[in-house]
């Protein structure tokens, strides 16, 4: 996730809050990398989806994605899972465990939309 994606992926981002939606899925599964432009993008919407009251959460996160998460200590920012079940399912559940003590592992640019 570079540079040329970070647009794309802030408008849909935008886009998506701009109809009420505020519970977000990242499905990070085709993205093999990240640079900062990505990370960027990351944590820019997690702020985002927080202030207008809604929840951001990471599937299938890559090693190497997670790794550049752990050295720039954001791992605990995001609530991560390997499953895409469980991380609909975590929607529901208020009292989800944070991002550092759920199951990492994998991470597409797809943006997926849940209704609230």
């Amino acid at each position: 996730m570079g540079g040329g994606d970070s647009f794309f992926l802030r408008e849909k981002i935008k886009n998506v809050l701009s109809t009420g939606i505020q519970k977000i899925l990242i499905d990070l599964d085709g993205v093999p990398y990240i640079d900062s432009t990505g990370v960027g993008f990351l944590v820019g919407s997690h702020t985002t989806i927080s202030q207008e009251g809604g929840w951001l959460r990471l599937v299938r996160v890559k090693p190497k994605i997670l790794e550049v998460l752990k050295v720039m200590n954001l791992l605990k920012v995001f609530d991560i899972y390997e499953d895409e079940e469980i991380a609909l399912k975590s929607f529901e559940d208020k009292k989800t465990a944070s991002a550092s003590t759920s199951k990492k592992k994998k991470a597409s640019k797809t943006v997926k939309e849940v209704e609230s």
